[in-house]
Order: structure tokens, then C-alpha cells, then sequence
């Protein structure tokens, strides 16, 4: 597996979370690079250089209730980039830059032609990864997403990480990519080798292909966005054993902590070590200074291990919380029915 969450990971610069009415945001790298998946399972995808004319923000998928597929765009392409303050425009290539960089330049910045970025990388091998990361992130922005995997799985089975080559560095140090990871949980990353893998994961998840999914985010770095990514995914399987091990000795220390606190409890719930599962929930419950959609979650996850077993009115009183602050929240509906059954 390769990933394990401690107690007291490093938050590094350019790591920030950020807090919505909608769910639990992540953000992770520069200015201008995110990844994004809402609370309620909308995807989003996001395509920027900022100051370069390329901005681009689309709603790649609606929630889970719209059986996975692809919702229509809720922004258009915008023809102008925000200013962003201290991110400089790219500069022009030299005279006698390669003509693959000068091609690339063209069809991503100077000219926007995403069509042409994967010819350049069929006529020039050694630009193969490069603009095979590139045509599938903007494919996955256009929903062509047969594309967007057939190009990621190029990027990524080549083992090369876009940020570190010389064009990104130079052009493109800003471009971003946007995702949500886990239900709640969003990351800003540069266009990378983790970007184009957690995209290829989130292509894999969403056509219920999970084995896949694991196995591509399991090869990252384990980063804290993987981490999340992957337990996601692992308690989607049913891999619970996997989420206990990766977040033993976790405590409520911030938002980030809570919320894979809450998967652990799900994961003991799952396991039937109800008592268990029930402590580790009541210290995200307690703890004040996390954020109302973490303590729903743990409430809802509470009520439903205590439904299992059998402790009705316990279950009632964590939904009934739930249901005086937030009566849409996603799965309290299908307790409250299931409370009613048990009644």
C-alpha cells in the first residue's frame, strides 16, 4: 500500500483546506492549480494559465443521484484569464526553440487549439507524455472522457512527471487542473504526474472500475491528497481493514485529521467493532472547532452504527441533530427511512 496518515503529518506551503456550505475543500499547490470534486458529487475540471488568455472552469459530472453521468457545463470557457497578482505572463519561445516547443506554445497558449497537442506528441516521441497529459486533462474538461483516459493512461504508464518538464516550467508553471477526491474533499494541484493520476483514478472510480482506481493512486507519492484519495477509495470497495491501518493514532488536531477519522469509523463500523467505531466518531462530534459538514458526517456515520445495532433511539437523536441544522444532508433521507423500518 505505501500510504500512512499520522498523527502529526506536515501541512507544507501551498497547502491550505478550505471550508464551504457545499462540503470540505483541499487545496493543494500554487496559485492557480486545483482539483475539484463537490460535497455532492459534482466534478469539476479546470484548465488555467493564468495571464496567458487560457481560463477554463466546467461541471464534468453531476451528483452520484444522477447515476454517475456527465452534467452539462455550468461556466463557459472564459476567453480571458483573471488577473492573478504576482504570476507573470509566460514568455514568448526563443528564435530558435525546438519546433515541437514552438508548436505546443501555439496550440496551448498563443493560439488555443487543444486538437492539434496530440498530433504534436504523435509527430515528436520524445513529447509523447508531455502533450498526452495535456490533450487528456482538457479532454476530461470537454467530457470526451474516452479520450481523457486513453490520453492520461499514455501520461501516466510513462512515468514521467509533467511539472518537471522543461515547456511546464517555462510556459506553464500555473496551469491547473480542478477535482474533488473523496465526497467533500477538494486539492488545487499543478499539471503533474499526481494530477493526471488522480484524474485517471477518478475515470476508473466513476465507470466502476475500482481495482484500477487503487491501483494507479496506490503508485503516486504519498502525498496527503493520495492518502485521502485512496482511502476514499478503499472504503468505496470495501477494503476496510486498508482505511484502519492508514489512519491508526489520528486525532481531531484539524479538519483534515476529522475527516479521515470519520472513514476510520466507518471502516470499524463496516468491521462490526461497533464500540470502536462509535469513539473514534463521538471525538470528531466533540470537538468544537471542526467544521459543521465533518460533524454531520460523523453524526450520520454514528446513527448508522448504532441502527446496526440495534440501539434505535441513539440512532434517532444523531439524526434528529442533523436534521434541525441541514434537513438536504446527503444520506439522512435514506437513515431517517431506514429508522423508520427498524422502529
Amino acid at each position: 500500500m505505501g500510504f500512512r496518515i499520522r498523527k502529526t503529518f506536515q501541512v507544507l506551503p501551498g497547502v491550505r483546506m478550505t471550508l464551504s456550505k457545499s462540503g470540505i475543500g483541499y487545496s493543494v499547490g500554487v496559485r492557480g492549480a486545483r482539483l475539484t470534486r463537490t460535497a455532492r458529487g459534482q466534478v469539476v475540471g479546470t484548465i488555467g494559465i493564468p495571464g496567458t488568455g487560457l481560463s477554463y472552469v466546467k461541471t464534468l459530472r453531476g451528483s452520484a443521484k444522477q447515476a454517475r453521468k456527465p452534467a452539462k457545463s455550468t461556466a463557459p470557457v472564459q476567453a480571458e484569464a483573471p488577473e492573478v497578482e504576482g504570476i507573470p505572463a509566460p514568455p514568448q519561445p526563443a528564435l530558435f526553440a525546438p519546433r515541437a516547443e514552438k508548436r505546443l506554445y501555439r496550440a496551448l497558449i498563443s493560439d488555443p487549439d487543444p486538437a492539434a497537442i496530440a498530433e504534436i506528441g504523435a509527430d515528436y516521441p520524445e513529447w509523447e507524455p508531455l502533450c498526452a497529459a495535456l490533450d487528456g486533462l482538457l479532454a476530461y474538461r470537454d467530457q470526451d472522457f474516452d479520450r481523457a483516459e486513453e490520453s492520461l493512461a499514455v501520461a501516466f504508464d510513462s512515468g514521467r512527471d509533467a511539472a518537471r518538464h522543461p515547456f511546464i516550467r517555462r510556459y506553464a508553471p500555473y496551469a491547473s487542473v480542478e477535482l474533488e477526491l473523496a465526497p467533500g474533499v477538494e486539492v488545487m494541484l499543478p499539471i503533474s504526474r499526481e494530477a493526471v493520476g488522480l484524474t485517471l483514478a477518478e475515470l476508473y472510480q466513476y465507470s466502476d472500475r475500482l481495482g484500477l482506481a487503487i491501483e494507479t493512486v496506490e503508485q503516486l507519492e504519498p502525498t496527503f491528497s493520495a492518502a485521502v484519495s485512496l482511502a476514499e477509495l478503499y472504503s468505496e470497495a470495501g477494503h476496510h481493514d486498508e482505511v484502519v491501518e492508514m489512519t491508526n493514532g489520528l486525532a481531531p488536531e484539524s479538519d483534515g485529521h476529522a475527516l479521515l477519522m470519520v472513514l476510520r469509523g466507518r471502516a470499524l463500523k463496516e468491521l462490526d467493532y461497533f464500540e470502536a467505531a462509535r469513539e473514534v466518531l463521538k471525538q470528531v462530534v466533540a470537538k468544537r472547532t471542526v467544521d459543521v459538514e465533518i460533524r454531520h458526517r460523523a453524526l450520520l456515520e454514528r446513527a448508522n452504527t448504532y441502527l446496526a445495532e440495534r440501539k434505535i433511539a441513539y440512532a434517532r437523536k444523531d439524526l434528529q441533530r442533523i436534521l434541525a441544522e441541514d434537513a438536504t444532508y446527503p444520506g439522512l433521507a435514506e437513515a431517517l427511512k431506514e429508522l423508520d423500518a427498524a422502529s
